[in-house]
């Protein structure tokens, strides 16, 4: 099995969202080399980006943006953390 389907087959028996720093520490592999291939599977519809996930929301949720809200990614009230991938289900 090459690599490929080692990256796709660790998310998948993940018990969570995994991000790609830890995925690199359970594969020994650099982070910088997961992600072309963890995009190729989110493509493919085999795994999710959860971060796009909360961040393509543009609905406001604070109500303290007034009356025009450039979505999520602009919102000051959006915390940033790590990217994570999990399995589309």
């Amino acid at each position: 099995m090459g690599l490929l389907h080692q990256v796709l087959d660790e998310i998948e028996a993940a018990d969570g969202p995994l991000t790609v720093n830890e995925l690199g520490h359970r594969l020994d592999v650099d982070a910088s080399a997961l992600l072309p291939m963890i995009e190729f599977w989110v493509r493919k519809g085999r795994l999710r980006d959860e971060d796009t996930a909360v961040t393509g929301e543009t609905s406001c949720t604070t109500g303290n943006c007034g009356t025009s809200c450039a979505g999520a990614d602009a919102c000051l009230y959006v915390a940033r953390m790590p990217r994570s991938y999990t399995p589309r289900k």
